[in-house]
């Protein structure tokens, strides 16, 4: 017998092909078309046999908008070997979407002239295998995270020994509030008078601080949270007085946090925790919250002051925590004596003076809050006397200015601390304040006069009038946020130099890729014109995409400038829409409404907003739909609206659109950094108009933005 008589059929070597455990399948042409595929491919695919001899993006129309197909076609024409680990696709299994990983490889097999004759596809589903790696992972950073809170919990014991030793000093320092009783009888009538002020200073304080300030009564049901806890979460005041933080705590943290609470609270005693909390922006945040318990004048329970700071950056300095966490349990306990000593004088006095009993109570209560907003905030305060200019200042105001603690202190004297780039804006906000009793908020730096260290201080302050209008004070408080804004400052200073050096190379790039645009249409080369054409639209995103760093960097460092002069919008908005063109489109855009106006404004930038919301309107619609332009005159105002037939945005995403860096998280497969939208809605705004968006899910989309005509 010859050897011939051994050699297989085809049908045989395909029931041998199908044997394999490793998926295996032969693909021909640009449009990978399966010529065969063995059962453990067609199992992966979810298919029958009936796919033999159709392309891969009619037999898995799932893998459309996946990166797959594209791959194929690069195997075949460019003959390549490209293959990937844990990588993920969606396909579409008895009728679920579903997300597996594979190791595959897409190999172009060739003949003796090296012309790619098929492709074989080998794939393995390692999902189990990533599923399980993930796990560990996920396993191991709990691990790691308890392990730091047990030894945070040992060193919180270790100071509640120390803090034993301080209450004993504490105890001798009752004996001498005797003393102190016939002196306080003098002073009560002055508290008195006092109190309306101190409520409202509390109020100013509150709102104005970075810290989140809470009030809760005897039963545990909050009264009051102050404006960062509605920015922090963007729920509303209502919303979070029903308890509606609570289920932003982080599941890990939520028993715990409020079994701490809810025991403090029947004990009446003081509490301190951490826990993580969701922002309005889908991160979490860890928070520092403590609370000493408020005693009413007759040393009843009248429930908390909570406050909490945001460590987020600082849990990771574990020394730092630390540190913090001592001084807010001793600042708790101070607190939580001085009530004491308050209620034991005041039922002293109760005796004397019944008639004064309810003012003393609520003088008491905002006593507490005063005391807890501002040693819990490691901030400051400040007063100018309107008629005499001279200004009280907290010791701590002083030793960040570098003056004399014990020295009077007037305007000249901070303006010398004060970055003479600030002069202009600190002397016109106090002049406004003087004339037009309106309330102050800025940020700006000072040099120590003492030390000539730079840092980087926050005031906010509110004029106080008497009953006939006259100001009486003007007074607030003043914090450090040398932190905070130094890495601010560094951020912006990065993205706007990296961005700045991106635009070089890129700008040869452009002048290369158009010049060879020109000789390959002068060659009659198709293919390399198309390329070409490809290369310049994917230039024109990169510069749009630096751009838009480089203006949020000066946008926020204060260099956006905005140069306002006429212009005629309905000229500009088809100036826009005709640029579009520029690039291959495959969309109708159709100017309906027009609006014969002139605007005042900075027309580049107002172009820049326009370019945009075309620019969205084509990645999130489909090819072939139409994109609508459009602007009407309403009153004072002249709104210009883009609309398109596109994917939709959810009501929970609109809300958040215009932020920074914030992209729909259902759309992987487009481009883009989420900062178009942001420095459109910065320019709006810096016009004195409105921004919005109105959509539904599945039927597309319509942006607005409106600028004053006068």
């Amino acid at each position: 017998m010859s050897d011939q008589n051994y050699l297989l059929s085809n049908e045989q070597l395909l029931q041998v092909f199908n044997l394999t455990h490793t998926a295996t399948a032969i693909h021909v042409s640009e449009t990978a078309i399966i010529q065969e595929a063995n059962d453990a491919m067609l199992k992966i695919w979810g298919k029958d046999r009936s796919i033999i001899g159709k392309s891969l993006e009619k037999a898995l129309p799932e893998l459309r908008g996946q990166p797959f197909i594209e791959m194929f076609r690069r195997v075949w024409l460019e003959g390549l070997t490209i293959s990937g680990k844990d990588t993920a696709a969606d396909l579409l299994i008895d009728g679920q979407l579903k997300t597996f990983y594979f190791d595959f490889e897409y190999r172009a097999v060739k003949d003796e002239t090296g012309k790619t004759i098929c492709i074989l596809h080998t794939a393995i589903d390692v999902t189990d295998r990533f599923l399980k790696k993930e796990a560990i992972e996920r396993a191991a950073e709990k691990e790691i995270a308890l392990q730091r809170e047990q030894e945070l919990n040992e060193e919180l014991a270790a100071s509640n020994e120390e803090l034993l030793a301080t209450n004993e000093e504490l105890q001798q320092a009752q004996e001498k509030l005797s003393v102190l009783n016939n002196e306080l009888e003098n002073r009560v009538k002055k508290r008195v008078r006092e109190l309306y002020e101190s409520e409202e200073r509390f109020k100013t304080m509150a709102e104005g601080t970075d810290i989140f300030v809470a009030v809760g009564d005897e039963t545990g049901n909050a009264i009051y949270f102050n404006k960062p806890w509605v920015e922090l979460t963007g729920r509303s005041m209502e919303d979070l007085l029903q308890f509606g933080w609570a289920d932003l705590i982080h599941p890990e943290d939520r028993d715990r946090y409020v079994g701490i609470y809810l025991s403090a609270l029947e004990n009446q005693t003081a509490f301190a925790g951490e826990f993580r909390i969701l922002s309005k922006s889908g991160k979490y945040h860890w928070l520092l919250a403590s609370g000493p318990p408020r005693l009413h004048a007759d040393g009843t329970f009248a429930g908390y002051i909570s406050s909490c700071i945001d460590i987020t950056d600082r849990k990771k300095h574990q020394e730092e925590l630390q540190e913090l966490n001592e001084e807010m349990a001793a600042a708790n306990e101070e607190l939580a004596a001085t009530n004491e000593e308050l209620a034991t004088a005041n039922e002293e006095l109760a005796q004397a003076h019944k008639e004064l009993i309810e003012y003393i109570k609520k003088l008491s209560d905002s006593e507490e809050k005063l005391l807890q907003a501002i040693e819990t905030g490691k901030m400051g305060t400040w007063s100018v006397n309107p008629k005499t200019m001279k200004i009280t200042m907290s010791v701590f105001v002083k030793d960040l200015l570098g003056l004399d603690r014990d020295g009077e202190v007037n305007v000249e004297d901070v303006m010398r601390a004060v970055n003479s780039d600030y002069h202009d804006l600190l002397l016109n906000a106090l002049d406004s304040a003087m004339k037009n009793h309106l309330s102050s908020d800025m940020e700006y730096p000072i040099n120590n006069l003492i030390t000539g260290e730079e840092k980087w201080v926050k005031a906010a302050g509110k004029v106080f009038l008497d009953q006939l209008g006259n100001p009486t004070e003007y007074s607030g408080i003043f914090m450090d946020i040398t932190e905070r804004k130094l890495d601010e400052l560094r951020k912006n200073d990065f993205i706007g130099m990296v961005s700045h050096e991106l635009k070089t190379p890129l700008t040869a790039i452009n002048g290369f890729v158009q010049v060879l645009q020109r000789r390959a249409k002068m060659a009659d080369d198709d293919y390399a014109a198309s390329a070409l054409d490809k290369a310049y639209i994917q230039v024109r995103k990169m510069t749009a995409m630096i751009n838009g760093f480089l203006n949020v960097s000066r946008l926020e460092s204060g260099k956006l400038m905005i140069d306002k002069k006429p212009f005629r919008l309905d000229e500009l908005l088809q100036e826009t829409i005709d640029e579009s063109f520029i690039s291959p489109s495959t969309h109708h855009i159709s100017f309906g409404t027009s609006c014969d106006v002139t605007v005042s404004g900075d027309r580049d930038k107002i172009g820049n907003v326009i370019s945009n919301l075309l620019s969205n309107a084509h990645k999130y619609s489909s090819n072939g739909s139409n994109i609508e332009v459009s602007c009407e005159v309403t009153d004072d105002n002249v709104i210009v609206s883009v609309k398109d037939e596109g994917i939709g945005i959810n009501n929970d995403d609109a809300k958040k659109l215009f932020e920074r860096y914030y992209r729909v998280h259902s759309n992987h497969t487009i481009s883009g950094f989420g900062i178009g939208l942001y420095l459109s809605a910065e320019i709006i705004e810096r016009h004195n108009g409105e921004i919005w968006v109105e959509s539904e899910i599945g039927k597309g989309s319509v942006f607005y933005f409106s600028l004053p005509l006068t």
